[in-house]
Order: structure tokens, then sequence, then C-alpha cells
């Protein structure tokens, strides 16, 4: 049976008596309305189902089909829609000309699809066949509408069909509880409710004029009340109602109430209604037609809806004692020809939707008036807020009354804390900050750094009328500006560093402070205060004492304020080092014994930068140095003319191009050459009446020679040069005498000193 069954074709019920055409010769009129899709999963499947329906339709012989392209003209032409509404159905219907329209609508889960019919008899004003239909998938379709199409030619051709009483039906479930009812003079106005747990889609009202029935149809309702007019007067009349589910389901019939056409007083004149805040304030007059109603006017009741079709439901019950009547007894009720009335406790921002009645001295009311709708003045919206430093820029939308005075600001520190009231603004005070489309306002009373406050505003007609908050929102103050970033400190300058940032678009920087240290952790000093936001640079050179030392490091953080001065944390940490002195030289030598001169040799050093090296010199001691040359950046210097035999002291100084001059080497002792040591054992003597000289060899190993000296009346000559120590000179003539001294004489050429004189005398 399942896997024959790929449809489920359930007739819901003949839940209307069945009406039978006048003469089943004739071929009935129908047409077909796009069915109504119900969920998006059915998007077109309601045009298909119509169509595949027309197809089937125009096939049975008994029925003459409206075509589709023939409808649409018509609809088109008359601006009609196309839809399930009976009433909308009905009138159509009435203007085509048919006998029927089917309606219905489409819904898809999945693969099923789910198609609820309902054929309407436009004349009866009825529907004649309801049915659903359950389908699994798109292919058997097809073969279920014909078969609908033939369930829908039977309902409307077969003669054989009874009619079915309203009480003989199966109740399906709960109708219509709580029926209430007004009569007019030739009207009769009915309300109900659902049976608890029942929802309805539409009601359908049948009337008769027996309690017994037959009861017909009169009318299909979206609402649950209905005005039934051009009734006879002072006639009674008996209402049944049931209720139909979105599924097509309907109840079972309410209960029978009877009701009677009386005189009542002709409605009033709804003159206008005119929102305030939680108020409306409507104004009306009576009506200015005679009433048949013999009775006094005895007060008004006022009916409010959300919606314009209702239901309306009676909120005020207006005395002519509410109004002042009584105070001057010739006034009567009827006679005042304007009447006042507000009605308060409303919430903000509603519409609502109004109707009058007048009732006389039996409670007798009349028709409605006609509705009115009024607006409630709304709550204050688009407020936003914005957070500056130490401030709250707030902003909104005024609300569209002409009536506000101003507006409340109410602050708080938490969102679900006090809201206090902070302010009053008036609206002649915002003018001048106050546009169409918005107002503003700023909050500086007492405000903190980077803390939230909450706020909410409120409009105001006076003292005693003020709207409901509006959504809270809230900003924060700003807190300390952001820090300074990509912060950079030069190393290797001469007593100063350069440090450098990038300068920051924050709008609320004002400017930088700089502070520095001898150490990365611990106390830093504030350096300067730079008020301008663009600056990027600056130069730590010191001044007086304050003069930055050579190859020093120096650490530096900077942090940036705002207009109250209120500092950034401190941005990372830099750090420069000045340039160093250039290193003492090192490797300093000088060449030992040299004749009157010390050739001096010394290490490069490191640095690349040596603009020269400063040679200076000392004798003994106590003596003080004093600088001889500077060699330009060579790495050896003579020093020239020097004393024989002397000992100098020596030292290097480098200095690079900055000027920076280093420690002085390491202090070097050299000593020249000295001259021959004085010779010894000089004499002399006569041989042969020659003189013969002789002395000790020189001590030096490069001595050269020797140079004999004598000492005469103009000075001392020098007479001979030997190699070994001895000499003979000339004969000595008797009685003659002569002085001799001899000088060693080195390689190099220096001489001794001349050693003792010696005087040889001939007798």
């Amino acid at each position: 049976m399942g896997k024959k069954c790929c449809l489920i074709f359930v007739a819901i019920m003949l839940c209307y008596p069945i009406i039978v055409l006048a003469d089943t010769s004739l071929q009935a009129k129908i047409a077909v309305f796009n069915f109504r899709t119900v969920n998006l999963d059915a998007s077109g499947y309601g045009t298909s189902v119509a169509n595949m329906l027309i197809d089937s339709l125009k096939e049975k012989s008994e029925l003459i089909m409206i075509g589709r392209r023939d409808l649409e003209s018509f609809l088109n032409l008359h601006d009609f829609q196309q839809d399930d509404n009976p009433a909308n159905v009905l009138n159509i219907g009435a203007q085509l000309g048919v006998d029927v329209i089917v309606v219905g609508n489409v819904e898809k889960k999945g693969a099923t699809i789910v198609v609820n019919c309902k054929v309407i008899h436009i004349k009866q004003k009825t529907s004649i066949f309801n049915t659903q239909l359950v389908s699994f998938g798109d292919t058997a379709l097809g073969s279920e509408i014909k078969k609908l199409s033939t369930l829908i030619s039977m309902a409307i051709t077969n003669p054989t069909t009874t009619t079915k009483k309203a009480d003989e039906e199966k109740p399906i479930w709960g109708g219509p509880v709580n029926i209430k009812k007004r009569s007019g003079s030739s009207s009769i106005y009915l309300t109900w409710e659902n049976a608890p747990g029942n929802t309805a889609v539409s009601y359908e009202v049948f009337r008769s004029t027996s309690e017994s029935g037959p009861f017909r149809w009169i009318s299909e309702v979206a609402q649950p009340e209905y005005l039934d007019r051009n009734l006879e007067k002072n006639t009674t009349y008996y209402y049944q109602v049931r209720a139909s589910a979105s599924s097509g389901l309907r109840s079972n019939f309410s209960s029978v109430i009877s009701a009677e056409t009386v005189p009542v007083p002709n409605p009033p004149v709804i003159l206008k209604a005119i929102g305030h805040i939680k108020s409306v304030e409507l104004t009306w007059s009576p009506s200015p037609s005679k009433s048949d109603d013999p009775l006094e006017l005895k007060g008004y009741k006022l009916y409010r809806a959300k919606v314009e079709q209702g239901p309306y439901k009676e909120v005020a019950n207006i005395l002519g004692r509410d109004l002042g009547i009584g105070v001057n007894v010739t006034t009567t009720l009827d006679k005042l020809l304007k009447v006042t009335y507000v009605e308060r406790g409303l919430a903000d921002g509603e519409d609502y939707y109004y109707k009058l009645t007048a009732y006389n001295e039996k409670s007798l009311e009349s028709e409605f008036s006609g509705s009115v709708k009024a607006t409630t003045t709304s709550v204050v919206s688009g407020l936003s807020a914005q957070g500056m430093i130490r401030e709250v820029k707030l902003t909104w939308a005024p609300v569209d009354s002409p009536f506000i005075k101003g507006y409340y600001i109410y602050r708080s520190a938490g969102e679900s804390g006090n809201f206090t009231k902070i302010k009053k603004v008036d609206v002649s005070g915002i003018s001048g900050t106050g546009t169409r489309e918005k107002v503003d306002y700023n909050d500086k009373e007492g405000l903190g750094d980077n803390l939230p406050y909450y706020y909410r505003i409120t409009a105001f007609e006076d003292e005693e009328r003020e709207t409901s908050p509006s959504v809270a929102v809230s900003a924060a103050t700003k807190g300390k500006p952001p820090a300074p970033e990509g912060v950079k400190a030069v190393s290797g300058m001469v007593k100063k560093v350069e440090l450098t940032w990038t300068a920051s678009s924050h709008e609320d920087i004002e400017g930088y402070k700089i502070y520095w240290s001898r150490e990365k952790v611990g106390k830093y000093l504030l350096l300067s205060k730079l008020k301008e936001r663009t600056t990027n640079r600056f130069t730590h050179e010191g001044g007086g004492e304050e003069k930055l030392d050579d190859n020093t490091t120096y650490y530096y953080i900077i942090r940036s304020f705002n207009r109250v001065d209120v500092e950034s944390d401190f941005s990372e940490t830099a750090f420069a080092t000045t340039k160093a002195r250039p290193t003492k030289p090192s490797g300093l030598k000088g060449e030992e014994g040299k004749v009157k001169e010390v050739p001096l040799i010394w290490l490069p050093n490191p640095e690349k930068d040596i603009a020269a090296y400063h040679v200076w010199r000392a004798g003994t001691e106590k003596e003080e140095f004093t600088r001889i040359a500077d060699t330009r950046g060579e790495i050896a210097y003579i020093d020239k003319g020097l004393k024989d035999g002397y000992t100098y002291r020596y030292r290097i100084q480098a200095e690079d191009r900055d000027a920076l001059l280093s420690d002085f080497s390491e202090t070097i002792g050299i000593q020249t050459k000295p001259k021959p040591k004085r010779l010894e054992g000089f004499n002399g003597d006569l041989h042969k009446g020659r003189v013969v000289l002789n002395w000790k060899p020189g001590s030096e190993p490069d001595i050269s020679h020797y140079d004999v000296y004598e000492k005469g009346f103009f000075g001392i000559k020098k007479i001979a040069t030997v190699k070994t120590p001895g000499f003979t000179g000339e004969s000595l003539p008797k009685g003659k005498q002569k002085t001799y001294v001899v000088i060693s004489v080195d390689k190099d050429g220096l001489e001794s000193e001349p050693s003792e004189e010696i005087t040889i005398v001939r007798k």
C-alpha cells in the first residue's frame, strides 16, 4: 500500500451545504486564481498548480473555463489582485460574471507538496467545496491535480448531494465563545473570542430570524467582530459563528445568541485626534443628524484598537460630569458642540485607532463613529555617544512633535545603575547647536579619564509630561593618549644624542615629553616638553655642566600628552652611546743609540677616523712633556737634533676627525748614542829625541781612530790621526816642550772628551 500511495489525497470535508445549480443543463462558468505560496520553498508552485488545474478543468464539458489571459486582462483593467480573501473573491466574481472561483494555497516541505483548495460560489456567497491533498514529489502532482479537478466538477454539478444542517455537522474543534452584542437602530455589532487553546485565521457568521434556524451564511471575516447592517428595525435576529484554521479545518458552531434592533443615538463625529506624550487628545462633536432615539444622551464610550480593522475594545466611559455638565443645568450633553477628552497612560510612539459611540439613558449605544488614527510621541531615537577627553558628545534625532519643549539628559556610571538627571536642554537653547536632523550636547561635568558613562534621553512637554527614556547608550571618555612609536636614538655622535620617533596623527595628542636617564632601570628625569604633535626629532646636547660624556650610554623614553596634560604610557626605551675617544695608542717603540736622534714607531689605532697622532717628549722625570710633532696620521716619527747620550721620554696621543683626543700611550725612554769615553792611561816620553805617546785603547767597539792634538800659542791643532793607541812625533829640539791631548773618534764621528794633557820637555 505504501509503494502505491505516492500521493495522499484527503478530502477534508464538504463543510458547507452543497449548492446545486438551478438548471443542470446549463454549464457553470468557472475561474481559477493563482494559488498562494505559503513558504519560500513553494515558490513557483502556485502558478504551476493553477495552470495544471485550469488545463484539467477545460476538459470538463459541464464547465466553461475563463482563460488565463482573459482573466488577467480583466483583473489588470480593474486593478484587482488575485488572492484567497473571501470578500475579494466575491467582489471579483460578481463583476466577472462567473458562478464559482477556485482559490487555494501551496506549501512545500522538503519533497512533500501540500495543496489546500477551496471552491467559492459567487451568488450564494459561500464555499461549496474545501479539501487538501499531500503529494510526495513533483512526478505524481499532475495526476493528483486531475483527480482534484474531477472532485471540483462533482461538487459544482452533482444534484444528488443533500444539504446538511449546521447542527448535524461533526464538530472538529471548539467554536468561538464569549459572544457579545450591541444593538443599533438597523444594525447589530458582534464580537467574540476563540475557544481556549484555539487559533483561527477567519470566521464565518451565520444568521437566522428564528432561534431554531435555519441559519444562513452571511459573511466571512478575518477579525473576531462583525457589524451586520441594513437590518429591519425593532426585529430580533439570531447568530452563530464558527472559526477556520490555516489548515482549512473548521470549528464547531458557537452557541446561538439573539439581538434586537432598537432605536439608539446617532454616532458622534470625531473631529481630530492628536498624539502627545503617552496620551492622545481627542475632539468630537455630537452627530448633526436627528436620531430616532427619544431618550436623552447620557455619555460616550471610547474604543481603541491597534490596527484600523480592529478589534476595538472599550477604554473609557465618558459621562457628562466628566465634561463639566451639571454645573449649568440648562446645558445638556447633546448641546455641547465640541467635546475634548485626553486618554493617558499610553505607550510611547505607538499608533492607536479610535472609534466612539454615544449611549442613552438605557445604556443603548449608537453605531461606531468613523475611525481615526493618532500616534503618541515617540521616545528619543538615534542617540549616540562619542567619548572624548573628559567629555562625552551626545547626538540624537529631534522628536517630531510641535509640543516638545526640550530634553532631559540622564547619566549613570553603570549600565544597570541609577540614572541621574544631569541636564535640562530647552528647545530654545539648542537653536545654535541643533539642526532638523540632530541635536547635540556635550557633557563635561566632572568626567574622568578612561571611564564608561551611560546615557538616556527623554523629551518633555512640561514638568508633568515626559517620554520614557531612550535606549541607553554608552561611551568611555578617552584615557591616556597613545604612546609614541618608532623611538630611536642615534649613537656615535660627539657629546650629543639625536632622538627620532614617528609623529602621531592622533587628534588627541598635543605634544611630547622626553625623559632621560643614565641607567636603563632607574629614575628618568624630564628633559624637554615639545608642544607640537608633528614634531618627530630632538637632539640632547646638554649645556654648561650638563654636557654629555664621551663613550657614555644614555637611555630615553617619550610620552605623548593631551590638552589636559594627561600623559601616555612610556614608549619603548631607546638608548644611544656617545662617541668614544680614540683608544690610547699602543706598541710605542723607539730605537736606542741613534746619533742625535730617536726614531719612534707605534701601532695604528683601530678607529678609522684618526686624523693625527701627537708626539709628546720630555727629558728628566721632573721635566714636563711638550707636544713636539703631529704626524697627520702617520705611525712613525724621527726626533732629531738631540743631545748625545741623552735619555728622552716619549708618549703618543691620537686625535680623530671630531677632535676627540685619546689618552696618552705608555711612556718609553730612549737614549741617543753617547760620545766615546775619555781615553785613559795617556802618557808620553822622548825616544832618541822624538816624542812617543801611548794610551789605552778606547772601550767602545766601534772606535774608528784617534786624533792627536798639540796645544800651541794659537790654540790646539790636530797633528795626527792614528788607528792604534800610540803616536811617534817629530824630534823635539832641546830646551823645547810640547803639550798633547788625544781624542777617540767612533765610526759615527762622535768624539770623546780630550784626554788629560801631557807636556813633553827636552832638556
